[in-house]
């Protein structure tokens, strides 16, 4: 029985065995036939079939029947490879530069058939509590530079907060001009960097279970994610935040960023062998960050309030 596969996601066997019943009494091998039937194959219709004994595989190869660079896969693998390129099947006599798969039997793009597993967008405040996460640590990074250089400059940390000696706004504000593209360039690096990696995540994403995905799952470029936060920014000041709000309303929770560079914030499961696994709705991270973060809000709030009614008090 034919089972359509995705590249990306095979399909082990104790799921194959759910999806084709007639198989089932040899679809997981047993101790004593560890190796009777764990291969199974992509053939040129682009449709999966097995499971195979490594023998019946490499004599359908020998008598012509699968080209040698034939897709495989069994378990314990993480992805289809071809056939000719694994040590363990080459001593057979398989020949090196065999004939490649016919034209029909090449691999679809991922755009094709990648969207049709159960895929679990991040939502607003998911995002929302990653993006807290991750002021924290660009906050920190740029202070880190910041204070350093003021100090050399010059300046103490009061003039941080608006305190600048008179006679040096023109150097205080040249310093800032120069110094913020830096910090905003070391952001993007960050964010292009972290999201290109394997986790597809910066720090915020990571911890609150979501990752940076293009249209169709695959991984982003360091470079695609650089722009991307520069993307953000943009979208922050021009739009007022409206661009960014406007990932709770859209179908795939993409906000105006995700739109201009085409890409999804997703669970950190989607696209990946273990779909099930996606959570859905808010993490346990994601409502511990974001119940401090309203606290820190309403304290703030109080706060100045009180310094008004204060300040006001003093002027009757």
């Amino acid at each position: 029985m034919a089972v359509r596969f995705h590249r990306s996601r095979p399909i082990p066997a104790q799921q194959l065995q759910k999806l084709t019943p007639a198989m089932n009494e040899h679809t997981t091998p047993t101790p004593d036939t560890a190796n009777a039937a764990e291969w199974f194959y992509v053939d040129a219709q682009r449709q999966q079939q097995g499971p195979l004994g490594r023998e019946q595989l490499l004599a359908q190869v020998q008598s012509g029947l699968l080209p040698a660079d034939t897709l495989v896969w069994k378990n314990g693998m993480s992805d289809w490879q071809a056939l000719n390129t694994l040590a363990e099947l080459l001593p057979a006599g398989i020949p090196q530069g065999a004939a490649p798969l016919p034209a029909q039997a090449t691999i679809a793009p991922a755009s094709t058939d990648i969207n049709h597993g159960d895929i679990v967008y991040a939502g607003f405040w998911r995002r929302v509590a990653a993006n807290v996460i991750d002021s924290l640590v660009v906050g920190t990074l740029s202070y880190i530079i910041l204070i350093p250089v003021m100090l050399v400059a010059g300046f103490s940390l009061a003039a941080l907060a608006g305190d600048i000696p008179s006679g040096q706004e023109s150097t205080f504000t040249w310093l800032m001009l120069g110094l913020y593209p830096l910090l905003y360039t070391l952001h993007a690096i960050y964010y292009g960097w972290m999201q290109s990696r394997p986790a597809q995540a910066t720090l915020g994403k990571m911890a609150c279970g979501i990752k940076v995905a293009g249209n169709n799952g695959e991984r982003i470029s360091f470079w695609r994610g650089f722009w991307r936060y520069f993307a953000f920014i943009f979208v922050c000041l021009f739009t007022l935040g409206i661009g960014l709000v406007v990932a709770a309303f859209t179908e795939r929770k993409r906000a105006l960023h995700d739109m201009m560079c085409s890409t999804l914030v997703v669970d950190k499961w989607a696209y990946s062998p273990r779909p099930e696994l996606q959570t859905r709705g808010l993490d346990t991270v994601s409502k511990v960050v974001l119940g401090i973060y309203a606290v820190l809000l309403v304290v703030v709030f109080l706060f100045a309030m009180l310094a008004t009614m204060f300040a006001l008090a003093g002027q009757a």
